[in-house]
């Protein structure tokens, strides 16, 4: 059962300030708004405009009292997808003699951990300010933080300073602990994702059946095929975009990426080829509507393609960075075991390290050598490091490595945790990957599937369409509608199916980026993939069904 004071330490305010400042106002609104509508509006307040007007003071209610659990889950979802950076920082700055309230100070200075930032400066304000002990505090915000995983480690950080436990070996114990329980919830997300996979390969089959009997239905209606078309696509595309939301909520967020304001060569490869690709898509199409008559279903491929040139550099860069993440553990175990061995000299150990071959990552760690050299700026250096990597994981974990070695941490022990906690992580993306893979895998099929249904579809109704086009129509009602097979628009129906096919390409290209964690512009190598699929299996179908349906 949900836990009301979570709710609202999430929120920040008390159960009723909140009843007091939003729930009585947009009641009082729920309730006056549909009165005043019908008093100012009598004549436009009817029938269907009637039901939304009755329907409004539902939803605002109801958004009201959703708004505070929607507000936990994310915050929740926040603390989760940082605790094991969070974990492993504070495992590096316990190897220093910093005391636990600093520690706990500087972490919640660390915009980087978002709202488990600001609950660790909860606890800073509640022993600082309040006064609280520090088993007290950590408890006291344990039994109010949405997040589970959190909640377990501040009990068990409480029990442990109170029991009178070194807070060293505490924390550098805790770190297989929470490092499980982070590899447990991230696993949980990936079986998310399989199920995922099964719904949208379960809705995608049911939505071609939906728009199949809109193709088809106008033959026995009557009605205007068009129209019918547009409202299946739009449902078609709509419950896409559902299932591509409810996807990004489920899956773990990890980014692949670094954040630093710093622009690599990489950075403007990418930045610059998008303008291209989008120059050229436009050239080719006006190449292709002026001087060829290829079919709609290649038009559409062919004047898409450019986009593939940011989709192959976005993947390029980051298929480098997945192999300079596959070394750095090496050199960071590597550096801090020389450091602590040189009573924590940085400089000379990664000299010594200049002639181990630590694979593409080699170049970069002697650019931060020549730039630690220059005596400028040591953090600047290291971010240079983690920019020319490209790496998010690499940022982070070279910041800690470097903050922790300041403040005076054992290079040594440094190194090991982060070594260890990297792997863990790299595990877990890999299992990613994979599922990415089976993901991808599924939507080319389920993309071939689409196609080839949609146009089978609108092969029998131009082979209808030329098959009633000189029969005169009778009076009587023999059941279908033979006028609107003879007049039906089969250029206008292909153009929109396969219209219907790009969104549906792009809504998949984007949930396999979701689900891989990758680079936006990644997207546009499957969306390139989908199209061409889409447009070879439509021309295949159309060709193949052509002899049967006697087209040809």
């Amino acid at each position: 059962m949900m836990d009301s004071k979570v709710v609202f330490h999430c929120l920040g305010i008390s159960k009723m300030v909140y009843f007091r400042k939003f729930i009585l106002p947009v009641f009082a609104l729920a309730v006056i708004f549909p009165f005043v509508m019908i008093l100012l509006a009598p004549s436009v307040v009817h029938g269907y405009t009637l039901l939304g007007v009755i329907l409004v003071p539902f939803f605002l209610m109801t958004a009201v009292f959703l708004y505070p659990i929607m507000s936990m889950e994310g915050k929740k979802k926040d603390i989760d997808n940082n605790i094991h950076y969070y974990i492993t920082h504070m495992g590096v700055l316990t190897t220093s003699q910093m005391s636990r309230i600093e520690i706990l100070h500087l972490l919640s200075k660390n915009e980087a951990y978002g709202y488990l930032a600001k609950e660790t400066g909860r606890i800073y304000a509640l022993i600082s300010y309040w006064h609280l002990n520090f088993p007290a505090a950590c408890r006291f915000i344990g039994k109010r933080t949405p997040s589970i995983l959190f909640s377990d480690f501040l009990d068990r950080m409480a029990h442990a300073v109170q029991a009178g436990e070194d807070f060293e070996k505490f924390i550098i114990a805790e770190q297989t602990v929470v490092m499980n329980d982070f590899m447990t919830m991230y696993k949980d997300s990936l079986n998310g994702i399989d199920m995922i996979k099964e719904m949208f390969l379960s809705m995608g089959m049911s939505l071609i059946m939906l728009v199949s009997f809109a193709v088809i239905m106008p033959i026995i209606t009557g009605t205007d095929a068009n129209m019918l078309l547009a409202g299946a696509i739009a449902i078609f595309l709509g419950s896409e975009i559902c299932l591509l939301m409810y996807a990004r909520s489920r899956v773990p967020t990890d980014r692949i990426w670094h954040t630093l304001e710093i622009e690599t060569i990489a950075d403007r490869r990418i930045k610059w080829s998008m303008p291209i690709s989008l120059a050229l898509c436009l050239f080719i199409t006006g190449l292709l509507i002026t001087f060829t008559d290829f079919p709609i279903t290649i038009m559409f491929a062919v004047s898409l393609t450019p986009l593939l040139i940011t989709g192959l550099i976005s993947r390029q860069e980051e298929n480098k960075i997945k192999r300079y993440d596959n070394n750095f553990g090496a050199f960071i175990r590597s550096l801090g075991g020389a450091a602590g061995s040189r009573s924590g000299l940085i400089m000379e150990s990664l000299k010594e390290l200049l002639t181990h071959d630590f694979g593409p990552l080699s170049t970069n760690i002697t650019n931060l050598y020549k730039r630690l050299r220059s005596r400028v700026n040591k953090r600047k250096a290291w971010e240079h490091f983690a920019a020319g990597a490209g790496s998010n994981l690499i940022e982070r974990f070279a910041t800690m490595f470097v903050e922790g070695t300041d403040v005076g941490g054992k290079p040594g022990v440094i190194g090991e945790i982060i070594n260890n906690n990297f792997m863990y992580i790299l595990s877990m993306r890999k299992l990613r990957y994979s599922s990415a893979t089976s993901l991808t895998g599924v939507l080319y099929g389920l993309t071939a599937g689409i196609g080839a249904t949609m146009f089978l579809s609108i092969s029998i109704i131009s082979m209808l369409g030329k098959l009633f086009s000189g029969i005169t129509v009778p009076d009587v009602d023999i059941g279908i509608s033979i006028t609107s097979i003879a007049h039906s628009d089969v250029g206008m129906m292909s153009t929109m199916v396969m219209s219907m096919m790009v969104g549906h390409s792009l809504l998949s290209a984007m949930l396999i980026r979701i689900v891989d964690g990758g680079h936006h512009f990644n997207t546009y190598t499957h969306f390139v993939g989908l199209v061409w699929v889409s447009a070879i299996t439509a021309e295949l179908t159309v060709k193949a069904m052509g002899p049967l349906l006697g087209m040809v």
